[in-house]
């Protein structure tokens, strides 16, 4: 099938090709059958298909418990539990305090280069926003900038491992993104970057982000048109879990253990998706084309018996 491009690269389905289109029409009788076997075979794949679907839902759910869990909880069962001291937060282990953030890290904003000056674009910095922010580790931006774009003041790097938050944007409106940066990156102004003072480790925080992001989302407000954005004061006033930092080691190596092998059975969920919604395609295809013949499945089926 032949589609067009407009100017802007939108790919459209042009009425008057799509009414020159060749069409295999089979007798009525045998069509009524195609489409009682595509309704029966197609049934059944969605079926396969939004059962993988919720599987995803349900690992996701998962991962999401057992971070929560284990930086609000720790590693020990059998560890003594005390008031935390904050009604969402709940018991923590005895020997952990609940810290709010603004004292346990420091922050910095990003900006974003004028566009106008080429001089700025196109370089060998990575330039993150808030498009580059769908991986918990970030190697690589979407935009880069130049050195002179840095010595200039047009903007600024923050350093490896940093962990970067969005404080701006719709995004917020479903999800609280929380990533660590592998090298030096500069910002944009839509997000944060944090580095623990010496009391969390970066990797630590990142996790425990993660686990209260229910609690961020919380602290969400609507800025101009709309915009979802943190509420910064409140935001940094909420009081975060703290181990000593060998605990927040053993956590952290917990997580990225334990994770790993949930997003291991997420990423085989996603590919046993793909692959049904190919077959699916791929049987259409083969059905209303005449490659496989469906004269005599209605007597095969069980329903026919």
């Amino acid at each position: 099938m032949e589609i067009m491009s407009t100017g802007n690269v939108l790919r459209i389905l042009n009425t008057d090709r799509l009414g020159r289109l060749g069409m295999a029409l089979p007798p009525v009788e045998e069509a009524i059958t195609i489409a009682a076997f595509l309704d029966h075979e197609t049934g059944k794949i969605d079926a396969l298909v939004e059962e993988q679907r919720q599987l995803i839902a349900l690992l996701r759910e998962k991962r999401q418990a057992v971070i929560s869990h284990a930086v609000t909880k720790g590693l020990d069962p059998n560890a003594p539990m005390k008031d935390s001291g904050v009604e969402w937060l709940g018991e923590v282990p005895e020997h952990w305090s609940a810290t709010p953030l603004k004292y346990l890290v420091s922050l910095r904003s990003g900006g974003t280069p004028s566009k106008n000056a080429p001089e700025f674009w196109d370089g060998d910095i990575p330039w993150v926003s808030a498009r580059d922010l769908k991986k918990e580790v970030i190697n690589e931006s979407t935009y880069r900038i130049t050195d002179y774009a840095i010595t200039s003041g047009a903007a600024s790097c923050v350093n490896a491992g940093s962990v970067l938050v969005l404080v701006r944007g719709m995004t917020l409106a479903k999800a609280f993104p929380v990533c660590v940066i592998s090298c030096p990156m500069a910002i944009n102004q839509d997000l944060k970057a944090l580095n623990g003072r010496g009391e969390v480790e970066n990797l630590f925080l990142a996790w425990t982000l993660r686990g209260l992001a229910d609690e961020s989302l919380a602290r969400i407000d609507e800025a101009g048109h709309g915009t979802k954005a943190l509420r910064m004061e409140a935001w940094t006033s909420m009081h975060l879990p703290r181990p000593s930092l060998i605990e927040q080691a053993s956590i952290t190596a917990f997580l990225d253990h334990e994770t790993e092998k949930i997003d291991a059975l997420i990423k085989e969920a996603g590919t046993a998706t793909a692959l049904l919604q190919e077959r699916r395609s791929a049987l259409i295809s083969a059905a209303v084309t005449g490659k496989i013949d469906v004269r005599d499945w209605a007597n095969k089926t069980p329903e026919a018996a």
